[in-house]
């Protein structure tokens, strides 16, 4: 991404807004947990608060690229797809951690 451009500027500043809106609503969780009553608004701002913190982690920045821009169309299928049945079949995620394991391992090395 070249730094001079219009877009590149415009995204750092909506990264920045997420950033402070994340903080935010987590500051807000904090604040509410001092009020019994408010125990829903602050799961709600707990929840907002991390959602809001992993987009700003996977947004682009000044010496990186977006997050996403390294998977491929099917890495995002497959995550969905493993979202998607993962609640029927949880006996089978030792077996999936396993053999990612061993893939990570035995994978082609950068020179």
């Amino acid at each position: 991404m070249n730094d001079k451009t219009p877009l590149a500027d415009e995204l750092r500043q909506k990264r920045v807004y997420v950033g402070l809106l994340s903080a935010g609503c987590l500051i807000g969780a904090l604040a509410a947990a001092f009020v019994p009553e408010k125990e829903g608004l602050q799961a709600l701002l707990i929840r907002v608060g991390l959602l809001l913190g992993a987009f700003w982690l996977a947004m682009p920045s000044r010496n990186r690229p977006a997050a996403w821009a390294k998977f491929s169309p099917w890495t995002i299928v497959g995550i969905v797809l493993f979202a998607a049945f993962l609640p029927r079949m949880k006996f089978l995620l030792p077996l999936l951690i396993v053999a990612g394991g061993i893939a990570w391992l035995v994978r082609p090395r950068r020179k």
